[in-house]
């Protein structure tokens, strides 16, 4: 059934891509004060961690998860990671905008919950996993 899906496999994953970094890279008037834990650090959490979830999503749809998929996983978070600083790199040279650590350790948390959800999800054989495997 699925089958017809798979050269749109990763396109998900990088739409979302193209879509966060419009968003973090956008100038901004004002800068807030960066907190450990702010709206801001959980909005970098969340969108990554919707970020690991496609790709890892994508290696399914491929048909390339294979076994536990470790490979996979550890390859969706060097992704993320290296992404995450991509785009804080960036956002030094964008106006009303600053490199942050701990986004990007936000970032980094989000993706691998992202991993460990999928893991949950493909032990029990829930949700996601029942509509594209």
């Amino acid at each position: 059934m699925f089958e017809k899906l798979r050269p749109y496999a990763y396109w998900p994953a990088i739409i979302w891509a193209i879509t966060l970094a419009f968003l973090m890279l956008l100038p901004q008037d004002t800068f807030p004060q960066s907190k450990l834990l702010s709206y801001d650090k959980l909005a970098h959490l969340a969108v990554f961690l919707i970020f690991s979830l496609l790709v890892l999503i994508g290696y399914t749809l491929k048909g390339k998860l294979k076994g536990k998929g470790t490979k996979q996983r550890n390859l969706t978070l060097t992704i993320c990671l290296v992404y995450g600083i991509i785009l804080e790199g960036l956002q030094q040279y964008v106006p009303g905008r600053m490199a942050d650590i701990y986004d990007l350790l936000a970032n980094f948390t989000g993706a691998l919950f992202g991993v460990i959800v999928f893991m949950i999800f493909i032990k029990n054989k829930l949700a996601i996993p029942k509509l594209i495997l």
